[in-house]
């Protein structure tokens, strides 16, 4: 109720709190070469503010405050403008708008750290209009998944900015998902061994097993994140390079014949077939309703995936689901299928 209280007051208090202007960042893009040197963001610590920001779907008073409830509850304070209850259809406001959100918090120096509130759709309208000249002056994290994707993977293909495939504000915030974020935002070592946990009640459910689909270890930089978005950027200068690379691929409600479309696509379109190897989060309510009618989840996987004869593994706590890995993009990491296994080989955050 405190948090309720105070919402109206915290966003009457947003432009005078941020000093700068909410409207002057969002233009034609900086065109930039695709740096191949990588830039860690600084790391979160207890008490820094975080920026709420919505790039895509739009959100509701009750998911903002759901948000400040879940980060202020880590510790953390938490900050964002007026612009995020802006609607635009399906949309958090105009383009213009989330893109000045996105600036906004990057340039404003009080903000230490950008959680998306949610996903939803329309990241990747965003953009175009991102000053990335500027956003690598102020690096910071960006932790998201699902449709935000889409701007960490821009980050990073534009100025190597490390970006964290994780939760969103309004998720889940359990203990796994708050340790994994932990290891790898806040209190990193050197190596971290990612540590894996079934949810409860899914034991019946084939979405949650763990299989090798290929066998074998491999090492790489990580990219990767949500499947559509990943096909949704092909053909665009934020197209990402899977070359030598370890991809993690996260999937929701996409029926078995889509999965292998965009897998296919993948394939003949880019060079996803020179990655060094592959782990898949878990492709929640993807699986077929109807085998007579379809091959399962796990066969389309198996069958587009296992030709690619690289070191290959499903069922990695990351996706739409409640246990969540917090993944950096751009972070060497090493991948053993057979054991079904994931180790941060350096810190992603300085």
């Amino acid at each position: 109720m405190h948090n309720r209280r105070n919402f109206i007051k915290t966003i009457g208090a947003v432009v005078a709190f941020s000093g700068l202007s909410m409207v002057s960042f969002a233009h034609k893009p900086v065109e930039l070469k695709v740096t191949k040197k990588k830039i860690l963001p600084k790391k979160l610590s207890q008490g820094n503010l975080i920026g709420l920001i919505a790039p895509g779907g739009d959100v509701s008073k009750e998911q903002v405050v759901e948000s400040q409830q879940n980060l202020e509850s880590l510790g953390f304070n938490t900050y964002f403008t007026p612009n995020i209850l802006a609607k635009e259809g399906y949309l958090a406001g105009s383009d213009q708008q989330r893109a000045s959100d996105i600036m906004h918090m990057f340039t404003n120096p009080k903000v230490d750290a950008i959680f998306c509130v949610r996903g939803g759709y329309g990241t990747a309208r965003t953009l175009d209009l991102l000053n990335y000249e500027l956003i690598k002056q102020n690096p910071k994290i960006v932790i998201g998944y699902s449709d935000v994707t889409a701007l960490i993977t821009a980050l990073y293909q534009r100025i190597g900015l490390v970006g964290f495939h994780g939760p969103v504000a309004t998720s889940t915030f359990n203990s796994f998902s708050i340790e994994s974020m932990k290891n790898v935002i806040q209190t990193p070592e050197i190596e971290y061994l990612y540590a894996y946990e079934r949810e409860e009640d899914t034991v019946d459910n084939k979405e949650f097993d763990v299989f090798t689909i290929s066998g074998g270890t491999a090492s790489g930089k990580l990219i990767g994140g949500n499947l559509v978005m990943l096909v949704s950027l092909i053909g665009t200068k934020y197209e990402p390079d899977f070359k030598g690379k370890i991809v993690f691929l996260e999937e929701v409600r996409e029926k078995p014949y889509k999965v292998d479309r965009m897998l296919t696509q993948l394939s003949m379109a880019t060079n996803f077939n020179q990655a060094a190897g592959i782990v898949c989060g878990i492709f929640y309510r993807c699986d077929a309703e109807n085998l007579e009618e379809s091959f399962s989840l796990k066969e389309v996987l198996m069958r587009r995936l296992k030709p690619l004869n690289i070191p290959i593994f499903y069922g990695a706590p990351f996706g739409h689901v409640e246990n969540k890995w917090c993944l950096p993009v751009g972070i060497n990491a090493l991948l053993d299928a057979d054991n079904k296994t994931l180790k941060l080989l350096e810190r992603a955050v300085e």
